[in-house]
């Protein structure tokens, strides 16, 4: 799934699926992106492996999200049955019942569409919390350990790396998605993960002398840091 580059119609289609599924589902917007490719087939379909794999993708979907309004059912009036009775004609309150559950039906999908948004808010409120929040200062500890800032892994990937590494050096963490919007702190060092970063943030820290590009994953980080780590 690898350099694929969809078409106007794939995209506007892939677009629109994941905006129905957001407002059906408690799915947060990159799991409806995904969920919404099965409409393609499989070599027309891309990971989208973590946000910063689709920026521009998930701005439209959020804003579609929140413009989007359901198209609402007509109300289908029963249609009067004629019965032959012997008793009194009596005149039954029709207009109103048809009234009350006009505004029920009213309520009942503004209810759930709040219900869908605020769900969609807690999923991503629960992605930034799990994220190690950035820290524009340092801790003070009395011993110099040199400063490095990793941009771009995920949350169980940075605790691995701050239990084996804390002792050695002072680290910081940044989501890549979040890295764009801040500015970068001091540090001796920033490695970027290159699977999990964009062109734009990767040129934002290009300006620094000690920025290094990691070409792999948690193990290539583990090796960089055991060897040239040690030179900061």
């Amino acid at each position: 799934m690898a350099n694929v580059h969809w078409t106007a119609t794939e995209r506007e289609m892939v677009l629109e699926g994941a905006v129905q599924i957001m407002h059906s589902s408690t799915l947060s917007p990159l799991e409806a992106l995904r969920a919404a490719q099965t409409r393609l087939p499989a070599s027309r379909k891309r990971a989208f492996a973590s946000h910063s794999a689709a920026v521009g993708l998930l701005l439209e979907l959020k804003s579609r999200a929140a413009n989007h309004v359901p198209k609402k059912k007509p109300i289908e009036t029963p249609t009067p049955v004629e019965s032959v009775s012997t008793a009194p004609p009596v005149d039954a309150p029709v207009m109103a019942n048809t009234l009350d559950d006009l505004v029920n039906l009213i309520a009942k999908h503004i209810a759930q569409t709040f219900k869908s948004q605020i769900h969609t808010t807690i999923k991503e409120l629960e992605h930034e919390f799990k994220m190690p929040r950035h820290d524009p200062t340092y801790v003070a500890t009395g011993i110099h350990k040199p400063k490095v800032v990793i941009i771009g892994l995920m949350n169980d990937q940075a605790q691995v790396i701050a239990r084996e590494f804390a002792d050695a050096f002072d680290l910081k963490f940044l989501d890549a998605e979040k890295a764009i919007g801040l500015s970068p702190s001091d540090a001796d060092a920033y490695l970027l993960m290159k699977k999990f970063i964009s062109h734009a943030l990767y040129y934002k820290y290009q300006q620094f002398p000690n920025h290094v590009l990691v070409d792999g994953g948690v193990a290539t980080l583990r090796v960089w840091l055991h060897t040239k780590g040690k030179d900061l």
